[in-house]
Order: structure tokens, then sequence, then C-alpha cells
């Protein structure tokens, strides 16, 4: 698939805001902000499609259940403290993540057959990043 040169970011620990992660999501954030147009009506662009994974305790990007990320309205936020290594990483935010026209949630393995289920669910951001209803639509598709 074609893309346009410079359009693909990646920000790295070894960048110019060094060890400060809340410096890597301005930027990030700000890199975000260039690539919208008005037809976006908000700060990030409006992905086509956003290809997520899923962990077996429900985050998705790195927004775990019940951490204070995942309440954050920014685009991108500096994620502290996750349960999974590394311990301190930038997401996108729920806001930026639904202003996607599609997000396409992948899960593989009996492990994570929960916690689809509680995406699906109304049980809300405390038990599964993407639970809630917050989703426009959904379509779960079970391997089995």
């Amino acid at each position: 698939m074609p893309t346009r040169p410079g359009s693909i970011r990646c920000p790295a620990r070894t960048g110019p805001d060094g060890d400060d992660p809340e410096a890597a999501a301005a930027r990030y954030a700000s890199w975000l902000a260039a690539a919208t147009t008005p037809e976006d009506h908000g700060p990030v662009p409006s992905f086509d499609v956003l290809m997520l994974g899923i962990g077996p305790e429900g985050h998705v990007a790195s927004l775990f259940p019940g951490m204070p990320a995942l309440y954050d309205e920014r685009p991108v936020v500096a994620v502290r403290g996750s349960p999974k290594p590394p311990p301190t990483r930038l997401s996108l935010t729920l806001p930026s993540i639904q202003a996607a026209r599609e997000v396409w949630i992948l899960a593989s393995g009996q492990e994570k057959a929960n916690a689809i289920a509680m995406a699906l669910s109304d049980a809300g951001p405390v038990a599964s990043a993407c639970g809630g209803g917050s989703w426009q639509a959904a379509d779960a598709i079970p391997d089995r």
C-alpha cells in the first residue's frame, strides 16, 4: 500500500524527548494534530482502520482496565506503571481510538475469550478497556 513520505511516525524512547514520556506524548499528539483535516472534526485524524490487539486482561493499545490513562481525554497519553513491560509507554487514548472510522480488535487464543466477552458487554472500562458500549457496532467472528 503506498504511503506518503513522513506519514509513518514511531515515537521512540531514544528520541529527542529522552526519558520524558509526557513530552513524547505531546510531540506525538502534535504530529497527529498536524495530520488532521477539517473533515476529522477533532484533534486526531479519523483513521480509516485502526487495528489493535487485546490482552487477556482486556487492555487495548496501552490502555489497561481501571488505570488512569483509560480516562484521559488528550489525544495521546504517557502510561506509567503498566502491568506489562515496558512499565512506561505512550498510547492513543479512547477518544483518539474512537475517532477511527473502523476499529478492528484482533484476538487469538482461548486466554482472550473472557476479554472479548467483557469488551462486548456493558461492563465498562474498569473491566475492559474497550468495554462499556463505547463502540457503535461490533462484529465478533470466533475461531470455533
